[in-house]
C-alpha cells in the first residue's frame, strides 16, 4: 500500500520529487513561519488570492528553493479548510504540525449553516416530549427504538409535514 505524505492527491504526488519527502518537522514549522512573514499584516484576501501572491523565493531558506517551498505548501494546505485569510491557515497548519492527532478533526467556521434536521428527527423532536409523559420509565434506547416503528408506520402523507414539502409538490400538484 502506498501511503501518500498528508493525504496529498495523486496529480499533486506526481509533480513532487521525492526529496520533498525530506522535510523535517522543524523544516515545516520554519516554511510557515517564513510565509507568515511575508504576508503584510493588513492582508485580508481570500485564502487563494493570497497565495497566489506569495514571492516563493522570498519565503526559500536552507537548501530549499522557492518552488520546493510551494510544492511543500501545496501539499500541507491541500487537507486545510480554504475559506478564511491565508495568516489563518498558516496558523492551523502550525497547530496541526504541533499537535498532529489534533489535525485530523478540520476546525468548521463557526458561521458556516447547519443542515436543516431531517423528516425522522422532526418528527422525534416534536413527538419524544409526549411519549416520555406517557412512558417515563422508558430508557432512552427503547423510546428511540419505539418512535422509530412508530415514524416507519406512518403515512407518506404525514412524513410529508416532517419534511417541509406538500401532498402537491409530491403527487405533481401546483
Amino acid at each position: 500500500m502506498n501511503v501518500r505524505p498528508y493525504n496529498c492527491p495523486k496529480d499533486l504526488e506526481m509533480v513532487l520529487p521525492k526529496s520533498q519527502d525530506d522535510w523535517s518537522k522543524e523544516d515545516i514549522v520554519q516554511l510557515l513561519e517564513y510565509m507568515e512573514k511575508s504576508i503584510p499584516s493588513n492582508e485580508r484576501h481570500t485564502f487563494k488570492m493570497t497565495q497566489s501572491m506569495v514571492d516563493w523565493e522570498k519565503v526559500a531558506f536552507k537548501d530549499f528553493s522557492g518552488e520546493k517551498c510551494k510544492l511543500k505548501w501545496l501539499e500541507i494546505s491541500y487537507n486545510l479548510r480554504k475559506f478564511c485569510t491565508l495568516k489563518e491557515i498558516i496558523q492551523e497548519a502550525k497547530e496541526n504540525v504541533n499537535n498532529p492527532s489534533k489535525s485530523r478533526n478540520h476546525k468548521k467556521h463557526p458561521d458556516l449553516p447547519k443542515r436543516p434536521l431531517t423528516a425522522y428527527l422532526c418528527f422525534f423532536k416534536e413527538i419524544r416530549p409526549q411519549y416520555i409523559q406517557k412512558h417515563p420509565k422508558m430508557s432512552n434506547q427503547e423510546l428511540t427504538k419505539v418512535l422509530s416503528e412508530e415514524y416507519k408506520k406512518l403515512p407518506e402523507q404525514l412524513k410529508l409535514k416532517y419534511s417541509g414539502g406538500t401532498a402537491d409538490t409530491v403527487q405533481g400538484g401546483p
